[in-house]
């Protein structure tokens, strides 16, 4: 399948989502087979994250992802696949980046995510 017709919007890909997804904020390390960089989560679920990023990655890529969530002691590492991207659209409140699909989390950072999805909620706005 070509990479225009993989790529879709984030109203399509959020018909899909089968988890709850929560918004975090947190720097990120990638590695791939050929490169080492840093960027930012925007949200993160039980399958996978979306990483605001400039970086050009091809859909199916593995990658290694290190992340550390707030009030954890130990960094999470998993294997994710790129399922969708966002090119730049020049708009401020819609990011470039990946979505990424967990393959694989190491060790106990599955159970991790979930109790950080448990416990996470939603910023409260009051109006004067």
């Amino acid at each position: 399948m070509a990479d225009a017709a993989r790529k879709i919007d984030e109203q399509e890909h959020s018909d899909v989502r089968r988890s709850a997804r929560a918004s975090v904020y947190v720097n990120v390390d990638i590695t791939s087979e050929h490169n080492f960089w840093t960027d930012m989560t925007m949200n993160i679920a039980e399958g996978g994250v979306f990483v605001a990023t400039h970086q050009e990655v091809p859909l199916g890529t593995v990658l290694v992802v290190n992340m550390m969530l707030p009030r954890e002691r130990a960094a999470i590492v998993a294997f994710a696949e790129v399922r969708w991207t966002r090119a730049y659209s020049g708009q401020a409140d819609v990011p470039p980046g990946l979505g990424l699909a967990f393959v694989h989390v190491e060790d106990d950072g599955l159970t991790r995510i979930r109790r950080f999805l448990a416990t996470v909620r939603e910023p409260l706005f009051f109006e004067d």
